[in-house]
């Protein structure tokens, strides 16, 4: 948000946080306005929600309301009525929509447009029944960097960077089941922490590799902690848009991954920066790995971080003021 009041001199963004928040360091110079209920009662709780969005809204006159709560899509949309002039509701969801708890997607036609952060969750919405004319497929900013990561001579590392999950949605079991089949010189490193993160350690061992795994646990921003990598796996059974893709493409870090809903067919293309595999597929998964161990040709790494241009935060928020502009300008036609 920081960045779009930056960039843009036609748009002014300001949050609204339902419950306000622990961490206060994400909104520091941020334009923020908190509302923690006050209410124990659940109805009367619903019913300061609701005040409190419409006293909001009143009182700042917004030309467009995003939100990445589909309950919140709602009440906006309710008290729309009560509000001059009128304001087009945009829903911004940042994950897989048919794999998140927190997402109601019966809520989401009550929006008027929807930003997708990738195109696969663009096709979910289609699956819904929304006008793809009402879909806008931006994705997620990063920020362009000089620095790449040098690949070893003479061995194989890979890295996997996120949650230590045995199954559910990272499935490390499938990496781990994978990688006792594939022969060579390879050592992985994992930068994660997690509820699974013993029961990994115990399979890696069950299966003979675990002197060729280091697992370092949390830690703040582990592309300081890599100094070399050869590729970066991720065996998810479902994304919303995988960040650590993209911070891996813009460092020049092949890419391995499934081919989950969603996104990574959105990042990695087959030959340029990486390769997909079909989830729960290992033997595909293997093949895979044992030819980057092999000494398969990898591509070029500067031209990796090329692939990856629409992400880089100067062309994503040219993208990003261009599909505001037609929302208001669909909006105002009306």
């Amino acid at each position: 948000m920081k960045n779009i009041n930056q960039k843009s001199d036609n748009y002014r963004a300001e949050l609204f946080l339902m419950g306000g928040t622990e961490d206060q360091n994400w909104v520091q110079d941020l334009p923020y306005t908190s509302c923690v209920p006050a209410k124990k009662n659940k109805l009367l709780q619903q019913l300061e929600k609701f005040s409190s969005i419409l006293q909001y809204l009143k009182k700042e006159k917004p030309s467009m309301v995003i939100s990445v709560d589909t309950k919140l899509i709602r009440v906006c949309q309710l008290c729309r009525h009560f509000i001059k002039p009128k304001f087009p509701i945009v829903s911004w969801i940042h994950f897989s929509l048919f794999n998140e708890p927190l997402v109601n997607t019966k809520l989401l036609p009550y929006a008027d447009n929807h930003l997708c952060i990738s195109s696969g969750i663009a096709k979910q919405m289609k699956s819904l029944g929304i006008h793809h004319s009402n879909l806008y497929v931006i994705y997620n900013p990063i920020s362009y960097i000089e620095k790449i990561v040098p690949r070893p001579q003479g061995t194989t590392k890979f890295i996997y960077i996120g949650r230590v999950q045995m199954e559910r949605q990272k499935r490390l079991q499938d990496l781990l089941t994978a990688l006792s089949q594939v022969d060579g010189n390879w050592h992985l490193d994992v930068y994660g922490d997690g509820e699974d993160a013993d029961s990994c350690k115990r399979l890696s061992e069950k299966l003979g590799i675990y002197d060729q795994i280091t697992w370092h646990g949390w830690v703040d921003n582990a592309w300081k902690s890599i100094h070399e990598a050869t590729a970066l796996l991720l065996t998810s059974a479902y994304e919303g848009l995988p960040m650590v893709l993209a911070e891996a493409i813009s460092r020049g870090v092949y890419c391995i991954s499934s081919d989950c809903q969603t996104g990574p067919e959105d990042l990695i293309q087959d030959g340029i920066n990486g390769e997909l595999y079909q989830p729960g597929n290992l033997k595909q998964l293997q093949s895979i790995l044992q030819s980057v161990v092999t000494g398969k040709e990898l591509p070029d790494q500067r031209s990796m971080k090329e692939s990856i241009q629409f992400m880089y935060a100067n062309s994503y928020y040219a993208h990003l003021q261009r599909d505001f502009a037609r929302i208001l300008d669909k909006w105002n036609a009306k």
